[in-house]
């Protein structure tokens, strides 16, 4: 067992479930009620992430205050709580050397990152927001920060989390 392999078990071991850290969570709470309310994933993306779970935990790193896991980590929970694959949530403060491996296209470590263990391996990770709003986010920096946090904040709406769902099923599906 590499140090890697057992930091992350660690890790693991240490988070929190869903429901316990939910229920602590202050930061914008409207938002977070909002968004676990719109947290619904189809049955057939549960039903092709149970079927690729096969030894497969989640360790969920994600910080209350931040808006990418606002959006995306009440999706992310209600479909491994479908799929009855195993979700811990930790904060970025005890997570920097998992974390540090997978960064951002601009080379950013972001939250949420979820990482993938199977096995007691790294078995690949999804980071900070679904592929097609990150590249709109990375070219609109000339937009005003405000704008891009409300345009963002759109997307996901519009979204309901189908982009996240679908990225994170198809790297579980890798193995």
């Amino acid at each position: 067992v590499t140090q890697a392999q057992s930091d992350l078990t660690t890790l693991f071991n240490q988070g929190q479930e869903w429901a316990p850290w939910l229920a602590d969570v202050k930061a914008q709470r409207s938002t977070w009620e909002t968004v676990v309310k719109q947290a619904n994933p189809p049955v057939a993306m549960v039903e092709r992430f149970k079927a690729a779970g096969a030894g497969l935990k989640l360790l969920l790193v994600a910080e209350a205050n931040c808006s990418d896991s606002m959006q995306s980590v009440p999706h992310i929970a209600a479909l491994a709580a479908r799929a009855g694959i195993e979700l811990r949530i930790v904060g970025k403060d005890v997570a920097t050397s998992a974390i540090d491996g997978h960064r951002t296209p601009d080379g950013r470590t972001a939250t949420p990152t979820l990482i993938m263990i199977r096995d007691g391996k790294d078995a690949g990770a999804w980071v900070e927001r679904p592929a097609a709003l990150q590249t709109w986010f990375l070219a609109t920096a000339q937009l005003s920060r405000q704008d891009r946090l409300a345009r963002k904040t759109s997307w996901y709406q519009w979204d309901r989390g189908d982009s996240t769902l679908a990225e994170i099923v198809a790297l579980a599906e890798r193995r």
